[in-house]
């Protein structure tokens, strides 16, 4: 089993599981809330708080302090799709780090990259290349190691959410948008014929639970429909997929509903016959399982 935890805004999340042959196994969900803005836009403002918050909730759930994979989100972290030649993992990360060479403090970053399509027809391969500073991913490997607990891997929200609409095939064959919502902060990813080609990241400022909070999140969407109009590539925008609303749900459906009348809005879809195994009393819930969505792709190797 793995431990794939997310530092949201508002506290931990984790699933504990693991994801073979196209399946999951999930034994617990976890939501452990933490001191206020102990977590800023990805930053991490209040170290002391998160320690004692990842020690607590360790301790609390007894869980292992192996295999733990850990999802990062926030304006520090990069993201470029690329095409790159088929060639080796030093070779390719090279031709990254050159594409990275504009950002300030360039030396300073720390490259990874996923493929997406190992063979194009024209040649080479495309690629997800993924860069942040090492003094931010630093700042999270120290929590961990403090609490005496190893990281096995380090995945961006951007990545598992990929993932994820992969695994649910809700993108497949056509253009939509994903929009995730993490208390004050909204992630939204562009697809077109199926393929990831753009997100952006927005600060909420509207209290939960009101309608200006869902008329943001949506005024943002349509921002986002602008864009891709502007972009002319790719088939006509069909859908909208929400995740992560938890109890401004109904309220941001019903605005989006009314604002983009001729989209299909609707939430993120649970894959459809990829839960093996579930722990018993686990409710088997579109708007539950939308909270993890970060942590649940981030299982997916």
């Amino acid at each position: 089993m793995d431990i794939s935890v997310y530092f949201s805004p508002s506290g931990i999340r984790i699933a504990v599981g693991s994801f073979s042959k196209g399946n999951f196994s999930l034994k617990r969900l976890i939501s452990y809330s933490t001191e206020r803005d102990s977590i800023i836009g990805g930053v991490i403002t209040n170290d002391k708080a998160l320690k004692y918050a990842v020690s607590a909730v360790w301790r609390e759930y007894k869980l292992p302090k192996r295999n733990v994979r850990l999802v990062i989100d926030g304006g520090a972290v990069l993201l470029r799709p690329m095409t790159v030649p088929t060639a080796g993992k030093r070779r390719v990360e090279s031709i990254i780090r050159g594409q990275f060479s504009d950002v300030e403090n360039a030396e300073g970053l720390l490259i990874d990259y996923t493929v997406d399509e190992p063979a194009l027809k024209n040649g080479g391969a495309s690629v997800y290349a993924y860069a942040a500073q090492r003094d931010f991913i630093g700042s999270y490997v120290d929590i961990f190691r403090e609490c005496g607990i190893k990281i096995k891997s380090i995945n961006t929200a951007q990545n598992s959410c990929i993932n994820y609409m992969k695994l649910t095939r809700a993108a497949e064959g056509k253009s939509c948008i994903l929009a995730c919502a993490d208390g004050n902060a909204l992630l939204m990813l562009l697809f077109s014929n199926g393929r990831y080609r753009f997100s952006n990241r927005v600060r909420l400022f509207a209290d939960r639970e009101t309608c200006e909070y869902a008329e943001e999140i949506c005024s943002a969407v349509s921002q986002m429909i602008q864009f891709h109009k502007s972009q002319k590539h790719g088939s006509g925008l069909t859908d909208i997929f929400f995740c992560g609303l938890g109890s401004d749900h109904n309220e941001v459906i019903y605005t989006a509903q009314s604002s983009f009348g001729n989209l299909n809005i609707s939430d993120l879809p649970i894959p459809v016959g990829c839960m093996l195994r579930m722990e018993s009393g686990m409710s088997n819930n579109a708007e539950v399982f939308s909270d993890y969505v970060y942590c649940l792709g981030n299982l997916i190797e």
